[in-house]
C-alpha cells in the first residue's frame, strides 16, 4: 500500500513563489539594462533584450513600454509609437521618453538650452515623472497636481509641465516638434485625471 503525503498548500505556494522570484528579478534587471542601452543610443541591442523578456512574459508592461521607446527612437515613426504606447498603457505601462530638462533657456524662442540635464520622462496612469540621469531634482506628480503639460508657444520644439507656480521646461531627445506633440497627445490620452 502506497502512502500519499499530505502536502501543505502554504508550502506549495512558497515553493512556487521562490521559483517565480528569480525570473521576475531577471526580467527587472533586463529591463533596467535595456533602459540604459536606450539612453546610450543602443536601440537594436535594447530591442533584442526586451524581446527576450516579452517571450516569457508577453504582457510585461514596462518591457512593452521600453520596447516601444527603443523602436520609436530607432524608426522615428510617430504614429506607430503612439499606437504601441497606448497598447503598453492598456497593459499597465505607459510611455517613456528621453528628454533634456532645461534649468534655463539660452535664447527665448530658439529652443536652445543653456543649462540642462538629461533623463527620463515617464507618463503613467497615476503619475508623470522626471528621472534625471544624475542629480536629485527629479519629480513625480499625480495628474491632479499638474496644471498644464503643453508645447511651448515661442519654442515649439520644447514643452513644459506646470505645477502650481513651478514650471519645468523640456526638450525631447529628437529635438523635433513631432515628438513634443506625441508627448502632449499621450499625456492627454492617459495621464490626465
Amino acid at each position: 500500500m502506497r502512502r500519499v503525503a499530505n502536502i501543505c498548500p502554504l508550502a506549495l505556494l512558497v515553493c512556487f513563489m521562490a521559483a517565480e522570484m528569480p525570473e521576475q528579478q531577471s526580467s527587472a534587471n533586463a529591463i533596467k539594462m535595456a533602459a540604459r542601452m536606450i539612453f546610450q543610443g543602443q536601440y537594436n541591442e535594447a530591442i533584442g533584450k526586451l524581446e527576450q523578456v516579452l517571450e516569457t512574459a508577453p504582457q510585461q508592461p514596462e518591457a512593452m513600454t521600453y520596447l516601444t521607446t527603443a523602436q520609436f527612437y530607432l524608426e522615428r515613426d510617430f504614429l506607430k509609437a503612439q499606437k504601441r504606447f497606448e497598447e503598453a498603457y492598456r497593459a499597465g505601462g505607459g510611455a517613456s521618453f528621453l528628454v533634456n530638462h532645461s534649468h534655463e533657456i539660452a535664447k527665448l524662442g530658439t529652443g536652445e538650452l543653456a543649462d540642462y540635464c538629461r533623463g527620463w520622462l515617464h507618463l503613467r496612469k497615476d503619475s508623470v515623472s522626471f528621472e534625471p540621469d544624475s542629480g536629485d531634482h527629479g519629480f513625480r506628480f499625480a495628474p491632479a497636481e499638474i496644471t498644464e503639460l503643453k508645447q511651448n508657444r515661442l519654442s515649439p520644439r520644447l514643452f513644459h509641465i506646470r505645477r502650481g507656480k513651478s514650471n519645468f521646461n523640456f526638450r525631447p531627445r529628437t529635438g523635433l516638434e513631432e515628438e513634443v506633440l506625441l508627448i502632449v497627445v499621450l499625456y492627454k490620452k492617459f495621464a490626465q485625471p
